[in-house]
């Protein structure tokens, strides 16, 4: 079998030969390097890899700019190298919604590059398998259309300030006051990271705040003015491409009718992020049912991930913490680092968070799929609906089984759709799936059987 062609690009030359060195060392064919963006898309497009390691930051052109180009002219499954600062994991949820298949996080510390290194291998080996058409091409979208051709689902989200007439208004946490709305802000039309959040370090369940929302600042902190907005809105044009096609995926609509779920609990791993930017900002304001996302990150970046998706959804988007109650229309990320698990009962359930008491198991994650499915149908029975989405390894396929024996539905994204066709085969081949679905009819596949 022919070694994987790959590309390293990295604005560190230190960086490159040691990456390049090590990963010939395993195996790995380094058919050549570049050290800034434009060079890199110049040279992926001319030599075509199996695979590129990219850097996220970069002179010239940064490691954005190159997947937006790149997904464009000339898509290859891309993995990106992030540093783990907040800035840096919200980069890298931008990235992943760009068409990069996976990332791997930098070293924090010395002597950590050989560990690095080792996950760069395996996931570089997973992402040359994946083919172009599966890669998320901006101003194509192989799959952010959640109605099929032909169909036509509810208008795209008003924007902000314009609200329906008869929208429903979220619960809020017990402690909330009287008379003040739990209701989520609508979030602009565009799928752009307009605006920002406080600095957090993400990754922390009590560092992020009950629901984030977009707000508008100048460098100075103060609410931002003319020169802000025009800032605002240079970022808007340029991540416009967020979400292949840079469309807002359609609403779905939920049967009027007493819902049947109480909880839906969404596993994913490779390929995760940007299917979750396809179901997560479908799903209705009035959606019936609490949601829980398990996705396999880096601790450091789920906050991320919830402050990504938060932005781009009708329902409140909240990177869990320990007591959080589980509720109608919102959406919990599960933090990384911490095992999630559901205490009490229907109507009255919250959230346990466990960092564990040693190392994760070579193989096993933290939070699991599994551990938090297994959880879910202990606690509720029949009324939680699990959903399993791409991703490596079998993760999820027993917890799929255990909701589909309380009598819960069950969903698995389909082969054509996936990145990785890893869990969801998993639970297919165990029986555990009800329905097999594409991406683009996960969201409507919920509601209807919510």
């Amino acid at each position: 079998m022919a070694a994987i062609r790959v590309l390293v690009v990295d604005d560190s030359a230190l960086m490159r030969r040691l990456i390049t060195r090590l990963l010939e060392s395993r195996g790995y064919n380094v058919i050549d390097t570049a050290a800034d963006g434009e060079e890199a898309v110049a040279k992926i497009c001319a030599l075509k890899p199996d695979v590129v390691s990219l850097d996220l930051e970069m002179p010239v052109l940064d490691g954005l700019g190159v997947l937006r180009r790149v997904m464009k002219e000339c898509p290859v499954p891309v993995v990106m190298l992030s540093s783990h600062t907040t800035a840096g994991a919200r980069a890298t949820m931008r990235a992943l919604s760009l068409g990069a298949v996976d990332f791997v996080a930098k070293p924090s510390g010395p002597g950590r590059l050989d560990a690095m290194v080792d996950e760069l291998v395996e996931k570089l080996r997973a992402a040359a398998t994946v083919a172009a058409s599966k890669l998320v091409r901006p101003g194509v979208g192989m799959a952010f259309h959640p109605f099929p051709a032909g169909k036509v689902g509810p208008s795209l989200p008003p924007p902000r300030g314009k609200r329906p007439e008869d929208a429903r208004t979220l619960p809020g946490p017990p402690d909330k006051p009287a008379g003040v709305s739990g209701r989520k802000e609508v979030p602009p039309v565009i799928p752009a990271d307009i605006g920002s959040v406080p600095e957090q370090h993400a990754g922390t369940p009590s560092s992020m705040p009950t629901v984030l929302r977009p707000v508008s600042r100048s460098p100075s902190g103060a609410p931002a003015g003319t020169a802000g907005r025009a800032a605002d809105a240079g970022r808007a044009k340029a991540d416009r491409d967020t979400t292949a096609g840079g469309t807002v995926p359609r609403l779905v609509v939920v049967p009027k009718r007493s819902a049947r779920i109480d909880l839906v609990v969404i596993g994913s791993s490779t390929g995760g992020p940007a299917a979750l930017q396809v179901i997560i900002p479908a799903l209705p304001e009035d959606f019936p049912a609490a949601v829980v996302l398990v996705q396999h990150l880096p601790v450091g970046f789920s906050g991320p991930l919830a402050e990504h998706l938060n932005r781009r959804s009708r329902l409140p988007v909240k990177h869990a913490a320990e007591g959080d109650p589980v509720i109608p229309g919102r959406v919990l990320v599960a933090p990384a680092g911490f095992d999630l698990t559901f205490r009490g009962r229907p109507g009255h359930v919250t959230v346990h968070l466990d960092a564990g008491s040693g190392p994760v198991p070579p193989g096993g994650f933290r939070p699991s799929v599994d551990g938090v499915m297994l959880s879910a149908a202990e606690v509720f029975g029949a009324r939680v609906m699990g959903v399993l989405l791409t991703g490596m390894g079998r993760d999820g396929a027993r917890g799929l089984a255990a909701i589909r024996e309380k009598g819960g539905p069950t969903i698995a994204q389909d082969e054509s759709t996936c990145v990785v066709f890893g869990m969801p085969k998993a639970a297919i081949d165990l029986g555990a799936a009800l329905k097999v679905v594409p991406l683009g009819e996960v969201a409507r596949e919920i509601a209807r059987l919510v």
